[in-house]
C-alpha cells in the first residue's frame, strides 16, 4: 500500500534540465512581454560518458510560460508562473500521449545581483543568484535576465561551483504569445485519462477481495478501497491535510495527491510496468514477510505481515486476514509521521473504480492555479 512511500518521498523529484528545479524560467516582475525563445540546454554531468546537448523551447504571455525540452524521442514540457510560484511537468515519447504529471506548489525564488554581466545572441543580461526562501542547501542557480525581465541564460552549478547544466539562448522573439500556448491541456487533471485501465485484468487472487475499510488513528483516518487490480487509501489528518493514492498493482499507473502545511502536490503515472523495473512507482510494498504474529479485531483473525521487509527508511506491517483485508496497520517513515490504524467499519462488497477517484476539490484545475486548454 502506498501511504508509507508518500510519507518516504513526497511528491516526487523533478527532472534534470527543467529549470530551477521548477520548469519555467525565472521572473522577477509580472510586466515582462510576450515572447518566444529558442535555446540550447548543455548538460557536461560526469554520470554522461560525454556532454550532451538539445533545444529548450519557451513561450510566455502575461505571466505564464511553456517549456518544452527535447531529448530524442522524449519531450519533457512545463508550465506554470514563476511569480506564482506553482509548475506543472509533463512528459510524452513520440506520438504517445502523456505518461506522466507532476504537479507542485513551490517556495517563492528570490534574486540576488551577482554584478555580472554579459550578452548573448546579441542580447544584453545581468546575472543574479536564485534562491528559494529557506533553502540553503543544493544546487547554485544563476539566471541572466535581459533589461525587459526575460531570462535569456542559465546555469546550474554543484555546490563546489562546477557546472551541472547551461541554457543558452539562440535566437528571441518579443510577440505576442496566444494564451492557448501557455495553458495545459485539460486532460492532465482528468482522472479518468489516468485510471483508464490498458487491459482487461485476470480474475482475482482469493487474497485480493473487493472491500472498503474506515480505520482510525491518533492523529489521522484512513480509507481503503479495492477492487483488485485497483486499490485507493485516503488519509485525512486531524490538521486538515489530505493524502490521497489510487494505483494499479499490476501497471505503472495511478495518482497521488498531498494536500498539507508542508506540501502540496498532485502526481499522475500511466504506462505499463518495465519488465526491467517491476514495480509501480506509487506503491513501496515489495512482498510480505509473515511476523509470526496473531491478532483479533472485529471479531475476526488476521496475521501481521511486514509489507516492506527490504526498505530502511519506511515501513508497513499489516494484520491480514486470509482474503487479504487489513484489520489493523503500523506505518511510519523515516523523519516523517508514524501512525498505527485500526479498522472502525469493515465491508466486504463490490467496488467500483469511479468510487476511487481523488477528491474533486484537490484536482481542479483552479485548486493549482492554472486554466487549461480543451
Amino acid at each position: 500500500m502506498a501511504w508509507v512511500f508518500l510519507l518516504a518521498v513526497g511528491a516526487g523529484v523533478l527532472p534534470a534540465g527543467t529549470g530551477d528545479a521548477g520548469g519555467v524560467p525565472f521572473s522577477a516582475s509580472r510586466n515582462v512581454p510576450d515572447y518566444k525563445a529558442s535555446m540550447t540546454v548543455r548538460d557536461p554531468y560526469p554520470f554522461h560518458h560525454k556532454p550532451k546537448e538539445y533545444s529548450r523551447s519557451v513561450f510566455h504571455h502575461d505571466g505564464w510560460t511553456r517549456v518544452e525540452e527535447i531529448q530524442g524521442n522524449e519531450a519533457n514540457i512545463a508550465y506554470g508562473s514563476a511569480l506564482d510560484n506553482v509548475v506543472l511537468w509533463t512528459r510524452r515519447f513520440g506520438d504517445e500521449d502523456f505518461t506522466r504529471v507532476d504537479i507542485d506548489k513551490t517556495k517563492p525564488r528570490e534574486a540576488r545581483e551577482t554584478g555580472d554581466a554579459e550578452s548573448r545572441a546579441g542580447e544584453a543580461c545581468k546575472w543574479s543568484e536564485i534562491t528559494r526562501k529557506g533553502s540553503q542547501d543544493g544546487p547554485i542557480w544563476l539566471s541572466c535576465l535581459s533589461g525587459d525581465g526575460i531570462e535569456i541564460g542559465e546555469k546550474v552549478l554543484f555546490s563546489s561551483k562546477e557546472l551541472m547544466t547551461e541554457t543558452r539562448l539562440v535566437r528571441l522573439e518579443r510577440k505576442p504569445v496566444a494564451d492557448s500556448e501557455v495553458r495545459p491541456p485539460k486532460r492532465l487533471f482528468d482522472p479518468g485519462f489516468w485510471l483508464k485501465p490498458f487491459r482487461d485484468y485476470p480474475d482475482r487472487p482469493a487474497d485480493r477481495v473487493d472491500f472498503e475499510a474506515r480505520m482510525t488513528g491518533m492523529h489521522s483516518d484512513l480509507r481503503i478501497l479495492r477492487h483488485y487490480p485497483w486499490q485507493s487509501e485516503e488519509r485525512r489528518g486531524k490538521d486538515g491535510s489530505v493524502r490521497f493514492t489510487v494505483w494499479n498493482d499490476l501497471e505503472n499507473q495511478g495518482i497521488n495527491l498531498i494536500y498539507s502545511k508542508r506540501e502540496y502536490s498532485l502526481q499522475a503515472f500511466r504506462s505499463p510496468l518495465d519488465p526491467a523495473q517491476p514495480f509501480n512507482q506509487l506503491d513501496a510494498e515489495r512482498g510480505q514477510a509473515d511476523l509470526k504474529r496473531r491478532d483479533n479485531h472485529l471479531g475476526e483473525s488476521c496475521a501481521w505481515f511486514n509489507m516492506t521487509p527490504d526498505s530502511a527508511d519506511a515501513g508497513r506491517m499489516e494484520c491480514l486476514t486470509p482474503d487479504g483485508v487489513p484489520l489493523k496497520v503500523d506505518a511510519w517513515a523515516w523523519g516523517g509521521d508514524g501512525e498505527i490504524y485500526t479498522a472502525a467499519e469493515l465491508k466486504r462488497r463490490p467496488v467500483d473504480l469511479k468510487e476511487m477517484l481523488p477528491p474533486r476539490e484537490l484536482i481542479e484545475p483552479s485548486a493549482w492555479g492554472f486554466t487549461v486548454e480543451d
